[in-house]
């Protein structure tokens, strides 16, 4: 779980601790591999799902429901598990710190950096979260970082300025893409911190307990946040297809594809379900492109090929 590089919504991402008993099918593994691919393409499609609705709706707002969307269902689910244990005082800080940290600081990232850049180059550029999660990993325990860490770090920087400057636009902080671009990249960072932190949480708690911990701290500071946007806004004026884009990215991004996710771990084991994610930004590329209609350049088409196989290298 630590490994796993977000998707564009900041949730933490359930284990094999929740079994989907309903789910027996005949060949568990080709099932769990169908369905994952389903779940590639729920990511992928969440980041131009949510650069539509931006379009209209205001990044506090759009936060704010998909984010208590997603808590009553997972809520829902923590209470048919009965998965709930007593949270000691030692452990409120920390669950805490972790629930402002992702739930908020990490979103509130990943809403501006998609906001200001393309769906296409936001995808990319989370990607390299194992990258940082890696290094913040081995800076914390004070272990030596390993030369294919190095290597695949260097590759991917390399890819990334050139999805950067393939953007066609000066290299300067006043330009909006470019500004998108660097807070995805601090977004990538916010969100490989936190996986760091929840690692001895976990050792204590079931991921779902943890999701719903964080995604309600999630949902209470995005919701405060968006008052002010809240005063002055009208539904009326808004058409209902965006509106549906928050509800969608919280149901399903963040929803119903943790508990598929989740029977794929239990059936194949995290390494091979882990490597489904390295279709999530090659699929929002061409997604956003043929959706959206984002410009793409041949140097940010490289430059992404080249951003994914520096990840692809740092985990061998």
């Amino acid at each position: 779980m630590a490994s796993r590089p977000p998707v564009g919504d900041g949730a933490l991402h359930f284990h094999a601790d929740v079994n989907p008993s309903a789910l027996r099918p005949r060949n568990p593994q080709r099932s769990a591999e169908l369905l994952l691919l389903f779940t590639t393409l729920i990511w992928a499609v969440n980041y131009p799902v949510t650069k539509f609705g931006l379009e209209r709706l205001d990044i506090f707002v759009f936060n704010s429901i998909r984010y208590v969307v997603a808590f009553a269902l997972l809520t829902g689910l923590l209470a048919a598990t009965r998965q709930w244990f007593r949270v000691p005082r030692e452990d409120r800080g920390p669950l805490i710190r972790l629930g402002v940290l992702t739930g908020i600081v990490y979103q509130l990232a990943f809403i501006v950096g998609i906001n200001l850049t393309t769906a296409g180059n936001t995808a990319v550029l989370l990607s390299t979260s194992p990258l940082w999660t890696a290094l913040i990993q081995a800076r914390i325990t004070r272990t030596r970082i390993r030369s294919a860490m190095i290597a695949g770090l260097l590759v991917s920087l390399t890819g990334i300025v050139m999805i950067v400057l393939g953007s066609g636009k000066r290299l300067e902080f006043a330009s909006h893409a470019i500004l998108g671009d660097l807070v995805c990249i601090a977004a990538a960072l916010f969100w490989a911190l936190s996986t760091n932190l929840q690692k001895p949480l976990l050792r204590r708690y079931s991921t779902v307990q943890l999701s719903v911990v964080t995604l309600g701290i999630g949902a209470v500071g995005l919701s405060v946040m968006a008052i002010p946007s809240w005063t002055h806004f009208h539904w009326s004026e808004i058409p209902f297809p965006y509106v549906a884009a928050a509800l969608a990215s919280g149901a399903l991004s963040i929803g119903l594809a943790n508990v598929i996710w989740t029977y794929g771990v239990e059936h194949i084991g995290p390494s091979r379900t882990a490597s489904f994610n390295n279709l999530v930004p090659i699929l929002a590329f061409i997604i956003s492109y043929l959706v959206l209609d984002e410009r793409v350049t041949v140097l940010q088409i490289v430059g992404a090929v080249i951003t994914i196989a520096g990840v692809w290298i740092s985990r061998r």
